[in-house]
């Protein structure tokens, strides 16, 4: 598989579709809401967006569908030419706003990329050659569901029932044999539309497969009341003979350590955020809300049945959102902890629908807690909390919300005042004798 510059253009874009640069654009607004930081120094040229890093997303000369599709090509590293690894990917917005199909193709195929290159199951999970959810033979790394259609509810039902099949582990004999990529392989998963007229799609490195479609039709996936469309993306690696770990990029993510790393799917409680300790902003990331990290794995993949990072919903468990939650010390610093809050399912789906009309600015929303915090521990935990909106700043990345005040006696008191720095922090974070005291921040 070649990289896509080297295709030649057989026609021009239509008139109704945003030019290359413009879309990968938006794309790199989506990398970042979904990863703050992951784009740094990202440059867009020609018709690609290239990391420093070695990795870069083009666009594809459009080659089927309407004005409004997008094929796009993921190259995780451009430093082994001639010939570029690359997998690829087609999305079109559900809506008339583009916007909608750079962020769909950033939580599958992108959050695929994002997982090759961290490998730490931060983006997407991770399926062994004798995985019982994967793919015999090949190594895979698998996306999330993105719920597409219009109606909150029947997205998840068709999200949670796309997972549930386990699909490329079912069908896996219809399509394995054309697995051509000695380094890796794309396969979408598609099914969508309306009640009586359900279409299942599975597309391996960009082109419909017939058989695997029709296998995957077979499998009996339940039919919406309304027209509704889920999809999720997974690449398939070769694994050595005598099996062990497959060969990755050796371009790798470095996101600074200000940056918030998703840990969707870190198991442990609690971590420190960024790759370093720096005394005088510290903070801690809380990888899962406190309720889904209580559950044992196996129930845990199942009842999460969307994770993208900022946003995990939970079957019979809730919807939560990562959210900003500073506390003040003694010492003028700040503590920041990266926690969640359970939001009622009709507030959460108001912020979305503010995230794409760029109308978060001054919004204020309910929520409680869900995570245990610091000293406090449980007493917190579940708190009702006020949250201001996120802000999208000029270059398109969006920032978290933050808790701003809670009715709650004890947590109210923890956000209003300061408190001595050893006993929240303890003593991680030491700050060097020599400094001296920052000013509090405002």
């Amino acid at each position: 598989m070649s990289w896509i510059r080297r295709r030649a253009r057989k026609e021009e874009p239509p008139a109704n579709r945003l030019p290359d640069l413009e879309f990968l654009a938006l794309v790199r607004a989506g990398l970042e809401e979904f990863t703050p930081g992951v784009t740094r120094g990202a440059q867009l040229k020609g018709n690609s967006l290239i990391s420093p890093q070695g990795w870069a997303v083009a666009v594809a000369p459009p080659h089927h569908g309407g004005g409004h599709h997008y094929d796009l090509v993921a190259l995780p590293d451009v430093g082994l030419q001639p010939d570029v690894p690359c997998f690829t990917d087609c999305v079109v917005p559900m809506s008339a706003d583009p916007q909608d199909a750079a962020n769909t193709w950033v939580q599958t195929a992108g959050a695929c990329l994002l997982e090759l290159l961290d490998r730490r199951e931060h983006f997407a999970d991770h399926a062994g050659h004798d995985d019982e959810r994967g793919v015999p033979g090949w190594h895979m790394i698998t996306s999330g569901a993105a719920g597409l259609g219009r109606d909150v509810d029947e997205n998840r039902r068709l999200q949670g029932a796309l997972l549930e099949a386990n699909v490329l582990h079912r069908i896996a004999d219809s399509f394995t044999r054309d697995l051509e990529s000695s380094f890796l392989n794309g396969i979408k998963v598609f099914y969508g539309g309306g009640p009586g007229a359900m279409r299942a799609e599975v597309r391996v490195n960009g082109e419909r497969h017939e058989a695997a479609s029709a296998a995957m039709a077979a499998l009996g996936l339940p039919e919406p009341t309304t027209f509704t469309a889920v999809r999720f993306y997974a690449l398939l690696l070769p694994v050595p003979a005598g099996g062990g770990e497959p060969s990755y990029p050796t371009a790798r993510l470095d996101l600074s350590p200000a940056s918030v790393q998703p840990n969707a799917h870190v198991h442990g409680a609690v971590r420190d955020c960024g790759g370093h300790l720096d005394p005088e902003r510290p903070g801690f990331d809380l990888a899962l809300p406190h309720l889904v990290a209580q559950l044992p794995e196996e129930e845990r993949k199942r009842r999460v049945k969307s994770d993208t990072g900022a946003i995990i919903v939970a079957e019979g468990i809730g919807n939560f959102l990562k959210v900003r939650l500073p506390i003040r010390l003694d010492d003028g610093r700040t503590v920041v902890y990266l926690a969640w809050v359970h939001l009622r399912a009709a507030v959460i789906d108001d912020f979305v629908q503010r995230v794409h009309r760029d109308d978060l600015d001054g919004h204020l929303f309910e929520g409680l807690l869900g995570n245990a915090i610091g000293p406090w521990g449980e007493d917190v935990l579940r708190a009702p909390v006020v949250l201001g909106g996120q802000r999208i700043d000029e270059d398109g990345s969006v920032r978290r919300s933050e808790v701003l005040e809670s009715s709650h006696p004890l947590l109210g008191k923890v956000l209003s005042e300061s408190w001595p720095a050893a006993f929240v922090l303890g003593d991680r974070f030491p700050r060097s004798a020599s400094r001296g005291r920052i000013p509090p921040a405002p």
